[in-house]
């Protein structure tokens, strides 16, 4: 799968394992990704949201 900049998923599915990589060099962006955990469509707080900062969701299901 590819996405441009921005680009948001949504995934069906129960349980999913991501992996991101890129190639470095001249020219080639930087990668950031993040993930924010919903219950029933809705993020309950700023607990849900996992990134760079925060790379581990308190559950344990998500980290980078």
């Amino acid at each position: 799968m590819s996405m441009l900049k921005g680009a948001n998923v949504p995934v069906g599915a129960r349980a999913v394992r991501v992996e991101l990589g890129r190639r470095s060099g001249t020219g080639v962006p930087d990668v950031d990704a993040s993930a924010l955990l919903l219950v029933s469509g809705k993020v309950r707080s700023d607990a849900d949201f996992v990134f760079c900062n925060q790379p581990t969701h308190a559950s344990g299901a998500v980290r980078q």
